[in-house]
């Protein structure tokens, strides 16, 4: 293509040209190359030919391209849809002998469609021929300028790098998007927010900034920007996983060259030098792939790489062979898996860091996770535009979630940090700002440590369960099944009335069935499904877990009690939140009541039996639960001072304040709103003995 451009510059002609390949829209450009090389713009009209190869006679041929042109040296004929002569028609015989003998004075352009990539070989023996591909992004983004200024476009070099992101590298594409920016009224400058906003793709929210966030190891900032990205034109879950594991490979190479003593400049240029060998597709520009690639080598030994592209693949696997349909499900738990591997200088450390099975294992954990993740939420964010969630309230916070979004995650971090240091303790937004300090930590240490302080220090805040749900997905996604299930045990007992309860109970399930614990893996999942109704997507997710408990399955039968945990998957809601007799701790919650609607989880309707309590049994209302004695009774003296009866009890290493003290469940469920619009938060009903 070069090689063509720089001969039309020189004046030179071939007499036939024959140009196939993917790009149409360089086709069209060399057309209008030789037209403006060829005929005067006045003559014209008497010298070029236009014609569907497909429909001429050997006649039509034969006069084509042997017609002296009209008062000029030559005249230029364009054939289009070659690909549509067939091998033996007699046009194409025609044509072949002309080529044995071309005229001098006719320029002959065979245009072979996108459609048809193959080489027609007998064509390509009597012409120029030249083949178009695809251009790589950064001679795409030198196009794109090209055009822009042609159509009087005043645009920022970013933003046309940010437009080349978004669409791709096809021209087509490109040259629909800058006519519609061309559209607008002149004299403004585009910029990259400018261009998002136009073409519908935020800057910073590119397939190709998730990848970035991905190699980079942005746990929160990959799982954000993926829910936006799956929902962009011609972007599927088997494209992206693609593009990591390209540049997964390139990773490869670079950490190659990186262990030989290669560093610097050097890597950069060793690896540019590799990609001009072999010029792969489906990258961005090789200078910049380089350059990403020699950075990320320090931090990605082999055997990371190895267990990301295990995991990959795993993944593409299961795009292509589940049954059921969650691309962001699948790909929230490849995120997980690749970005908290242990990276870092040091050599093979065996399977990659986190991931030390033999591959069969590895295999069976990342598919048998990755099926079933919720595609309602991320792992970790909370972000207002996509998760189900409670979303960030307050303006300041959900500009810090945007600029995460949009690849500034070191502005969100310095912002946040600053709101929480002039952020009394004691204001209600204060959990809300160290929840989204962990949506933006760098990593998911310091993702569980502010997770943690929620739990723990904010623990009656409407924050709190949120932060346990996202401590089990951490403590899931690295394999601590045992810090998941305390979690989880936390949020049934602490929290039985949260909106999250029916997601819940799918890493409930999944937990407890790595555990070797059917029963009780059942039982969550019987609430789960109880509780989702209506959320046809969890409906199915669940359902797709609960075909492990066949001899539980929710139609086989009445319900059976709380007290039978081999029946667990047919267990009213009720019970998965009811005091279990065997327990070591003092009281579980009893779940608030729910709206009552029909039951049709069983064949035969059952009362449900109300919970029971020993002999002088009460009620109450917990506020909180914190670490200590002494943050304990300060809550409580100051509840007291708000006329509220308060106490505090010790159970399972935390210190509970409660209020009020009610003979009967009704009584509490019926102060509970009241309670509830005076100190804000989650309170929600004990009972005690």
């Amino acid at each position: 293509m070069d090689a063509l451009f720089r001969s039309l510059n020189k004046g030179e002609l071939a007499p036939v040209y024959y140009l196939h390949g993917q790009e149409d829209v360089l086709k069209d450009e060399t057309v209008r190359m030789i037209l403006d090389r060829t005929l005067d713009p006045g003559l014209r009209d008497f010298n070029f030919d236009q014609r569907s190869a497909a429909q001429l006679d050997p006649e039509e041929i034969h006069a084509l391209c042997n017609t002296l042109p009209m008062l000029a040296e030559r005249r230029v004929v364009v054939l289009r849809d070659v690909e549509g002569w067939k091998r033996k028609t007699k046009g194409r015989a025609e044509f072949l002998r002309y080529l044995e003998r071309p005229s001098p004075e006719t320029v002959v352009v065979l245009i072979q469609g996108s459609g048809e990539d193959a080489e027609d070989k007998e064509l390509s023996r009597g012409a120029y021929t030249v083949k178009f591909d695809p251009l790589p992004a950064e001679r795409a983004e030198k196009w794109a300028l090209r055009r822009a200024d042609q159509l009087g476009l005043t645009i920022d070099p970013e933003a046309v790098r940010h437009l080349v992101r978004s669409v791709g590298s096809d021209l087509g594409a490109l040259q629909s998007e800058l006519a519609k920016l061309a559209s607008l009224p002149s004299g403004e400058t585009l910029t990259p927010e400018r261009v998002g906003e136009l073409v519908g793709i935020r800057h910073g929210e590119t397939q190709w900034d998730w990848r970035e966030a991905v190699l980079n190891g942005e746990t929160g900032r990959a799982i954000a920007v993926l829910l936006t990205v799956l929902g962009q034109p011609g972007v599927s879950g088997v494209r992206l996983v693609t593009q990591l594991g390209t540049a997964l490979v390139g990773l490869g190479i670079a950490r190659t060259l990186y262990d030989k003593g290669v560093r610097g400049r050097s890597l950069e240029d060793a690896v540019f030098k590799l990609l001009l060998r072999n010029r792969p597709y489906g990258l961005l520009g090789y200078k910049e792939e380089a350059a990403s690639w020699a950075r990320c080598a320090p931090q990605w030994p082999v055997s990371r790489i190895r267990a990301a592209l295990r995991a990959a693949r795993t993944t593409d696997e299961s795009l292509k062979t589940t049954t059921v349909s969650d691309e962001r499900g699948l790909l929230t738990d490849l995120v997980l898996m690749v970005t908290m591997m242990k990276g870092g200088e040091g050599g093979d450390d065996g399977e990659g860091g986190m991931i030390q099975r033999p591959n069969s294992n590895l295999a069976r954990r990342l598919a048998g996770r990755a099926v079933c993740i919720l595609s309602a939420f991320s792992a970790f964010s909370a972000f207002s535009a996509f998760s189900v969630l409670s979303a960030q309230t307050d303006p300041r916070l959900v500009d810090i979630i945007r600029d995460a979004q949009q690849g500034q995650g070191d502005s969100a971090r310095i912002k946040v940090q600053r709101l929480l240091a002039t952020t009394p303790p004691s204001d209600t937004l204060y959990p809300q700002i160290l929840y989204t300090q962990a949506m933006v930590a760098t990593d998911a240490a310091g993702m569980r440590r502010q997770l943690q302080r929620v739990a723990v220090e904010h623990s009656s805040s409407s924050w709190a369960d949120d932060a346990l749900l996202r401590l089990v997905q951490l403590d899931y996604a690295s394999g601590n099944l045992d810090g998941a299930a305390r979690n989880l045990e936390r949020l049934r007992r602490d929290y039985p009335g949260s909106t999250l309860l029916p997601q819940t109970s799918y890493w409930a399930a999944r937990t407890y069935f790595d555990q070797k614990n059917p029963a009780l893996a059942c039982r969550w999942l019987a609430d789960g499904v109880a509780a989702s109704r209506g959320n046809v997507e969890l409906e199915n997710q669940l359902g797709y877990l609960n075909q492990r408990c066949p001899q539980l399955a929710m139609d086989s039968g009445p319900r059976a009690s709380a007290d039978s945990p081999a029946t667990g998957a047919s267990a009213p809601r009720d019970t998965i939140f009811a005091r279990r007799a065997d327990s070591t701790s003092t009281m579980t919650p009893v779940s608030p009541p729910k709206p009552s609607r029909p039951d049709t989880t069983s064949r035969t309707p059952t009362a449900r039996p109300a919970p029971t309590l020993p002999s002088g049994g009460r009620f109450r209302v917990q506020i909180t639960a914190v670490g200590t004695a002494a943050a304990a009774d300060a809550i409580a003296r100051r509840l007291s001072a708000r006329g509220l009866a308060a106490v505090t009890v010790q159970e399972g290493g935390l210190y509970k304040v409660r209020v009020g003290n009610y003979a009967s469940r009704a009584e509490a469920v019926a102060a509970l709103p009241k309670i509830k619009a005076k100190l804000g938060g989650s309170p929600f009903v004990v009972a005690e003995p």
